[in-house]
């Protein structure tokens, strides 16, 4: 798994359930899939206040 599956997962959990908990039931489904070197963004997300706040942002700036 990369980082790029990971934030797929993400963004589809945000988009399916809608809710804080899936967002980082989600991400903590991942993290231990990634390399140690690609764990901090999913960590950030699951220590958010708001993970699916953060997903959204991460999803607006991917056009850029």
């Amino acid at each position: 798994m990369n980082l790029t599956d990971a934030t797929l997962i993400l963004l589809l959990a945000a988009r399916i359930h809608g809710t804080d908990e899936a967002v980082r039931a989600s991400a903590k489904s991942v993290v231990k899939k990634l390399p140690r070197s690609k764990r901090d963004l999913i960590y950030k997300v699951i220590d958010s206040r708001s993970p699916l706040e953060l997903v959204d942002f991460l999803a607006q700036s991917l056009d850029e």
